[in-house]
């Protein structure tokens, strides 16, 4: 509605399904190849274009960690781990 890119930026990051499955850089082009492809029907981007952001990688040989599917599931969790800690 505001004719913000970032704000589309920020939707397709905050997607569940887009960022399990993309990282930051990948929903940044994923968003920008949108709204080239359906910029007749987005007048109210015309002119506008999502700014370019560094790229940061993980420096060779870094561990990874295991992250569950559902981040919302390891807040939750955690939660779990503190309740029963201060009841216990």
């Amino acid at each position: 509605m505001t004719g913000d890119p970032e704000l589309v930026v920020a939707a397709c990051a905050m997607d569940p399904l887009a960022s399990a499955v993309l990282t930051l850089k990948e929903s940044r082009d994923m968003a920008a190849e949108m709204l080239e492809a359906e910029k007749q029907w987005l007048p109210q981007f015309e002119g506008k274009t999502i700014r370019p952001t560094p790229t940061i990688l993980t420096p060779p040989g870094t561990p990874h960690v295991d992250v569950p599917l559902d981040p919302a599931l390891a807040v939750v969790h955690r939660f779990g781990e503190l309740a029963n800690k201060a009841s216990g």
